[in-house]
């Protein structure tokens, strides 16, 4: 049972502990408080900034009368996968890759898209399902960020300063020559399309916050372990980094003399906990081919001085704080997770990773806690006005960096040609006409609609996106549009979609062959929606 007291104005740097492990101030029961005024601001804040895309996509549908695809991000790729896991796993729980036109196993596992599965098998659009997660997400990253800056730091301000600039800290970095800010260390970026990823973070964050528990009090010593679980299941990326913090924190303190035999079966379970979800990743990696070639089609290399540059001014006065010697498991576990990042981040460049700035998520949150540490063992107190010059310094890396997020978001969701995130009204009467037919079978189109086929119809599609479309997703990109824009002869057309195996052939609005000339005595049917058309062949 205890109390920690908190200091209005700053206090210390953090529960520095005895050797017991025990807070500095143990002295009855803990008093669980609420939210203050200030932390109902920043919810409202961050909850706002997650539904700004949303919002935008909402306004174009009633205002100028838009069709929209249900898309909640920039990147709209990542949005229709989503989409067509969960319709797949609407009709057999368990998710195959509808984004190629050969027969592939469902064996993938996600916790969250079997629920919306489940949903939309019950009726519910699949766009619904996936943003019903939007305020589960949101919530849990913010209380959870919430809970470890109170076990962190002890005082009012540091710790809604670590809250404000874990949730909104931005700094323009240089990236492939232009300066902007970087997406994915924004947590807000993660709110937009990518509430898995965020989800995963929070679960990660709870992990360590429950780990930090139960090794004070010993109780509860399974959470850990389930929700590094519930993490990797959602993102694989967070329970390798949950392990890593785990064992490279517990290693910092046992240095120190601070790990007990009885802490063994803590570390024990959330390792294994969190391993055996990652080891049936590595298994869906061996085991099916799609899932290996995405992996392949996932590689890509980032600069590492563009990441730098983007946390600079958090990692100065963090490297201050390095000075002191952890005396807690959180104290050490935040210590751990910048060269943890690091670390996986290397990795992401070998033949055992890829996305490698997945490894870097979340990165605002161990950053802004050594932060502030670092400037109270500098004596950031002695400042005459500190509360002031702190708030200016706050206000000076989250306010123009969110407005910058908030205009690239509003310019990249817009709708554009070859964008389907908005389509034709005639290229969705086209889909609900496939989604709606019995007749089973895939379907040739272009990548444009392609990327939609599976979520809206639970298709196969001949082409989607060149993570899942592979292999040769290029060359099959080019055979569908050199097929819609008329360059192939008729003779080569028919062999074409003969050979792909196709049930049907979607051709969108701005398809220019004449698909009734070329593909000739193979069609069947032909079912036209203004712009578009549905051609069953052969």
């Amino acid at each position: 049972m205890r109390l920690e007291i908190e200091l209005i104005d700053g206090g210390g740097a953090g529960r520095a502990g005895p050797a017991s492990d025990l807070p500095p101030i143990w002295i009855g029961p803990r008093r669980r408080r609420g939210l203050d005024r200030f932390e109902v601001g920043v919810l409202v804040a961050f909850a706002a900034l997650s539904v700004f895309v949303l919002a935008l996509d909402v306004a174009r549908v009633v205002f100028d009368g838009a069709v929209w695809t249900g898309t909640d991000g920039v990147y709209i790729v990542d949005q229709m996968q989503y989409l067509a896991w969960i319709k797949d796993a609407s009709q057999h729980l368990l998710v195959s890759n509808l984004f190629v036109l050969r027969s592939t196993p469902a064996d993938y596992f996600q916790p969250a898209v079997a629920i919306s599965g489940g949903l939309t098998a019950l009726g519910v659009a699949p766009w619904v399902s996936l943003l019903l997660w939007k305020p589960v997400a949101v919530a849990a990253f913010f209380f959870g960020v919430r809970a470890y800056a109170r076990r962190s730091l002890a005082g009012l301000w540091p710790r809604r300063v670590v809250l404000v600039l874990t949730l909104f800290f931005g700094c323009y970095t240089y990236i492939y020559g232009n300066w902007s800010v970087l997406g994915d260390l924004f947590p807000g970026f993660l709110t937009w399309g990518y509430v898995f990823g965020l989800m995963a973070l929070a679960a990660m964050v709870w992990a360590l916050v429950a780990y930090d528990d139960a090794r004070l009090g010993a109780r509860r010593w399974w959470l850990p372990g389930l929700l590094g679980a519930v993490a990797t299941l959602l993102h694989p990326w967070n329970g390798e980094l949950l392990i890593v913090l785990v064992l490279g924190a517990e290693a910092v303190l046992l240095l120190g003399r601070r790990y007990r035999r009885e802490y063994v079966r803590l570390t024990a379970a959330t390792v294994i906990g969190t391993g055996v979800a990652l080891l049936y990743y590595a298994i869906l990696g061996k085991a099916d081919l799609n899932w290996r070639l995405a992996q392949i089609a996932s590689k890509h290399s980032f600069p590492f001085t563009g990441i730098l540059i983007a946390v600079l001014p958090l990692l100065l006065p963090a490297l201050v704080a390095y000075r002191k010697r952890p005396a807690t498991f959180l104290a050490a576990a935040t210590r751990t997770w910048p060269v943890a990042a690091f670390g996986i981040f290397l990795l992401s460049g070998t033949s055992l990773g890829a996305t490698p700035l997945h490894s870097f998520q979340g990165i605002t949150l161990p950053l802004s806690v050594l932060a502030v540490e670092g400037l109270q063992l500098l004596g950031w107190r002695r400042l005459r006005h500190p509360v002031l010059i702190g708030a200016v310094l706050v206000g000076l890396f989250t306010i123009p960096a969110t407005i910058d997020e908030l205009k690239t978001a509003h310019e990249l969701s817009a709708p554009t040609p070859e964008n389907a995130n908005f389509i034709r009204p005639d290229e969705n009467d086209a889909l609900n006409w496939l989604a709606s037919d019995k007749e089973p079978g895939s379907v040739l189109t272009r990548s444009y609609l392609g990327a939609v086929v599976p979520g809206r119809t639970g298709r196969h599609t001949y082409i989607g996106d060149c993570l899942w479309s592979e292999p040769g997703c290029l060359d099959l990109a080019w055979k569908a549009q050199s097929l819609f824009s008329g360059t192939l002869s008729p003779s080569v057309s028919r062999r074409f979609v003969l050979s792909s195996g196709v049930r049907f052939v979607l051709a969108d609005c701005e398809t220019t062959a004449d698909m009734r000339k070329l593909l000739g005595p193979v069609i069947r049917s032909t079912h036209s929606f203004g712009c578009a058309a549905v051609y069953e062949v052969e």
